[in-house]
Formats: C-alpha cells, structure tokens, sequence
C-alpha cells in the first residue's frame, strides 16, 4: 500500500514538476534569440535603442563582444541570425520559445508584438515619441556634387519625395511622413506624370534594406501605373539585401541610376544625398503561445546579451 501511495505520489509531483517546466511564457521556459545579421538596418536601430541601465546599448556591447566568433555575431552565444524579415517572422511564428524584432508592418497574426516598456507599437506612440524602438524609412541617391541622377532616375526620385507616394504609405504599413524637419529637410512635392520616357536612363537600380520592400514596391506600382504610356516594371532592377548594401551602391554609383534604401537614420555624407520617406516601429515578437505581453529595454538588453535565459524568470519579475 506504502508503495502505491508513493507511487501515486511520484505521479502527481512530474506532472507538477512538467506545468512548471512549460512555464509562464507559455512554450517552455528557454528563450530562443533571433537577430538580425550587421547589415541590417532594423538591427542597428534595434540596438541603437536597447539599453541597460546603465545606458549601455546593445550596438556599444556587440561592438565589444562576440561569444560565437561569428561575422554576424555580438549577441548571447547561440543567438539565431537572419538575413531578412520574412526570416525572423518564420523562425518566431515556427519556434514556440523564440524572441525577435521586425518591422511593425510585416506583423501579422503567426507572431505576437510585446509592447515596451507599457506602450504599444503604433502610428500614435511613433508619431509622438514614446513608442522607444523607432527608425525612418531613407532613400538616398549620390551626393549632388558627383553629378545629377539620369533622368529616369531623377524622375522616379522625385516621385518618391511627392505627396502622391505619401498617400500610399497606410497601404505599406508605414507611418506618412509629411513634417519637412522629421524628413530632414525635404519638402512634400507634387508630381506630374511624363507623357513619353525621359530621355536619359533605360534602368533604375534600387538597392537596401529588406524592411523596404512593400514601401518600394508599392512605390513602383503606383510610378509604373502613373506613367503607363511608357513605363513597365522592366525599367526597374530591384534588389534588397540591407541597409548597408543600400549605402554602398549609392556611394559606388557612376552613372547616375542608383537609388539605395535604408531602415535606419542616415548621417551627414558626402557621397550621398537622402531623405526620411516614412516613419517605422521596429517590433519586437514572440510566439503567439507566449503569455508574455510587456517587456522593457533593460529586459531585451539582457535577453540578447545572455543575462537572462528564461521566459519564467520575465514572469517571477512581474509577480
């Protein structure tokens, strides 16, 4: 009888002991890192914003530290690195323990957005301020002073800076930017569509930033469709492999056809020209199963630096 009773026992204690290995998150309680590869500019603004409290950011620590002595690396070791957000959507929607951080826009329902530090991701909190994870869409071109864009390429540009472009950003799932500062500088402009092709320029070539790729896209659309008489999607040679790719195409541009995108703030450069189109939120996700809801920057600085390894220890905090 002692034996069946303990027996009972054991029992009752590994299921006990297997609700508790399930944890709060809500999928086990070891938390799967997805980042972002260095070229990426939904990475740098990421870590340009996660802070300890100390001040110290997740840029300054990956800057320092690289425990899997990868190209990519800088994060906790074992850290999962994508090249794309569709990437990191998949890895968090397929991985019930995993974190992550895309652009607001490509949220859907097989991930879940946290808000941070008690503020959701949207256009208000972005527009306003408090929302902390925050970047401008740029476009840029060559510096003036390397000569002018061709005219096909010109023309395109100056559609991109134009109220009508502005008018399509709800659909990119981007924030509408009109405040001539917060674009640095550019003005809205209105465009007119050309009845014939200009005269110089048979392509557009347009790298950057994968978190672009609706924006530009529905950007192309709307050109092509305004200047149908002439214009077909031929003209455009697109291709996104991240911020840092868009940067270096416009700075290697010797004829005047590139057009480069990025997904975090631009700098004062002498070799090229930009303005911010949109405004974005970078979310940060987790797995629909998690229970998870709230984090703050302290919490992710330690995620992604390795501090803190469990979703129960995020829950035993807020207990």
């Amino acid at each position: 009888m002692k034996k069946i009773l303990m027996a009972i026992l054991s029992g009752i204690l590994a299921v006990g002991i297997g609700v508790a290995a399930v944890g709060c998150g809500g999928s086990g309680s070891s938390i799967v890192v997805v980042g972002r590869e260095a070229s990426s500019g939904t990475r740098e603004a990421f870590d340009k914003a996660v802070k300890n409290a100390e001040g110290t950011s997740l840029d300054d620590y990956s800057g320092e530290n690289n425990p899997d002595g990868e190209e990519h690396a800088g994060y906790v070791k074992g850290a999962v690195y994508l090249g794309g957000t569709g990437d990191v959507a998949s890895r968090v929607a397929s991985t019930k323990g995993a974190i992550g951080y895309i652009s607001l826009g490509s949220v859907d329902e097989s991930v879940t957005a946290l808000n941070i530090e008690g503020v959701v991701a949207d256009e208000a909190n972005v527009l306003n301020g408090s929302y902390a994870i925050q970047r401008p869409f740029v476009v840029m071109k060559r510096d003036a002073s390397k000569g002018d864009l061709q005219d096909l390429a010109a023309d395109f540009y100056s559609y991109l800076t134009s109220e009508q472009a502005q008018g399509h950003m709800e659909e990119a799932g981007v924030i509408s930017l009109t405040d001539t500062d917060k674009r640095d500088g550019q003005e809205v402009t209105q465009y007119t569509a050309l009845t014939a092709k200009p005269a110089e320029g048979d392509k557009i070539v347009i790298r950057g930033s994968t978190s672009m790729t609706d924006t530009i896209s529905i950007m192309i659309r709307e050109y092509v469709e305004l200047n149908k008489a002439w214009c077909t999607n031929e003209m455009f040679d697109l291709q996104l492999q991240g911020s840092s790719y868009g940067r270096s195409a416009v700075d290697g541009d010797t004829t005047g056809n590139v057009i480069g995108l990025a997904s975090s703030a631009e700098t004062e450069s002498d070799t090229r020209d930009h303005f911010n189109i949109a405004l974005d939120a970078v979310a940060v996700i987790v797995n629909p199963s998690n229970e998870v809801k709230d984090i703050t920057l302290e919490q992710l600085f330690d995620i992604y630096t390795g501090a803190i390894t469990s979703w129960d220890e995020l829950t035993a905090a807020e207990e």
